[in-house]
């Protein structure tokens, strides 16, 4: 929920930044108590968690006051499964009518609705104008997801460089996700432009703004380009450190695979330390069972030589980092 709660209010306040109107006044009709409840009292719902109270009232200022911050919000009522069973068909007819009053969010995530089928029949062209018209109306991350329907010549001919240049757009004006989505064209898109030092040239300005996903590519393209195994644990670690989980398996293998020492030829006591809670957060909470199924084999190996005196101090560790991004 708390996830979720996140996500919400920065779409709200994406929406009243751009001069969405808010129905937020109380009707002078008192007879139908549903008339008097305002969109503050039915925000104030969602986020207690009382999911029927709040979609009633946003359903009453969507339909009778064709409100459009209430209708947007009903699409991610569907789309988020508060409440209820996730439906993205009802989340798109939300959406559409919020993004024909010109909510920024509501237009994009329309456009995806076009993009993945959820709207009717997968629709390139529609949403490209839709992601088009949420990047006029301010949404300038809008302008990357253009750029991947272009890099692949869906709904536009193919053009990769035209694609960069929209992106860019976003990317220049300090947009973390435009960041982040530059340095996955160069490094993902299409092979006439990748290029892995430019792709590390944007991770490292959203690195800059403590992104954790830049982090993680930043690891990447050491170890996997720069052949830097030192600075891609360092990288790795600052993610996985901040509870994002894709790293942490990554900076465990790192860890495990360190060289040992010339006197002992075992790894040095902080590898080894290193290696095991990696490893063992990683058999917490990762979902894949092919990787778990190789912790378990990393963790008995480490746990032949690691002193058994260790095992709660560390484990303690462990507990307090996953009680920390246990939401993440």
């Amino acid at each position: 929920m708390q996830i979720l709660w996140i996500k919400y209010c920065a779409i709200i306040a994406m929406a009243i930044f751009f001069s969405i109107p808010a129905q937020t006044a109380a009707l002078s009709d008192q007879s139908q108590p549903e008339k008097s409840i305002t969109l503050d009292e039915a925000q104030h719902w969602l986020t207690t968690g009382e999911y029927q109270k709040a979609y009633q009232a946003f359903l009453f200022h969507a339909e009778s006051q064709q409100n459009a911050l209430a209708q947007f919000t009903l699409g991610l009522f569907h789309q988020q499964g508060w409440g209820m069973s996730v439906d993205m068909k009802k989340a798109c007819l939300w959406f559409e009518k919020a993004a024909k009053s010109a909510v920024p969010a509501a237009s994009h995530l329309l456009a995806e609705c076009f993009q993945n089928g959820f709207h009717g029949p997968i629709d390139f062209v529609q949403a490209l104008h839709w992601f088009q018209q949420a990047a006029s109306l301010g949404h300038g991350v809008s302008l990357c997801s253009m750029a991947d329907l272009i890099m692949m010549g869906k709904g536009a001919p193919k053009d990769p460089q035209k694609a960069l240049n929209l992106c860019q757009q976003a990317a220049l004006s300090g947009s973390v996700p435009a960041q982040l989505h530059m340095g996955k064209l160069y490094l993902n898109g299409d092979v006439s432009i990748q290029n892995p030092q430019q792709a590390a040239e944007w991770f490292y300005q959203a690195a800059k703004k403590e992104s954790r996903e830049a982090f993680y590519y930043l690891g990447l393209i050491h170890r996997d380009f720069l052949n830097d195994p030192v600075h891609a644990l360092d990288w790795f670690e600052k993610a996985a450190s901040q509870g994002y989980l894709p790293a942490y398996f990554l900076t465990a293998q790192l860890y495990f695979n360190a060289p040992v020492t010339e006197n002992t030829h075992l790894p040095t006591a902080e590898n080894l330390a290193k290696a095991y809670m990696w490893l063992s957060a990683t058999r917490q909470r990762s979902n894949d069972s092919d990787e778990i199924n190789t912790v378990e084999q990393m963790l008995a190996q480490v746990e032949q030589i690691m002193p058994s005196s260790w095992k709660k101090d560390l484990d303690q560790k462990i507990s307090q980092h996953l009680n920390t991004f246990h939401h993440q």
